[in-house]
């Protein structure tokens, strides 16, 4: 039987913005985040929240920021921390960086419309 190796053929990177976009859906995914589609939105429709994740890459690691607004009715601790998680989570088994911290913002609450 022969033994299989993995020798390699050239380089890979991963470019910063799939970076952005794996944390992103990553925190979209998580129950009390409120999205539209798979863009995080302010609560109040007149604040503007540009580039509401954010990234810090060394080498194969990465330093994650994320803004994110909490529904009305959701522990914003819980939500936040879970995100922390599931963003860590993510971007590890997708892209074999080392995430070494994902800071979370809690930027505003969605209250229900009534």
């Amino acid at each position: 039987m022969e033994a299989k190796t993995n020798q390699t053929v050239g380089s890979i990177k991963v470019s910063d913005s799939v970076i952005l976009k794996i944390a992103e859906v990553a925190a979209t995914e998580i129950d009390g985040v409120e999205c539209s589609g798979q863009n995080l939105i302010p609560a109040n429709k007149k604040a503007k929240m540009f580039g509401c994740v954010k990234a810090k890459l060394t080498g194969d690691s990465a330093c994650i920021t994320l803004d994110i607004v909490v529904r009305e009715g959701f522990n914003a601790v819980n939500v936040a921390e879970s995100v922390q998680k599931s963003v860590k989570s993510a971007i590890q088994n997708m892209t074999g960086f080392t995430v070494t911290r994902v800071d979370v913002n809690i930027a505003g609450i969605k209250f229900n419309d009534k």
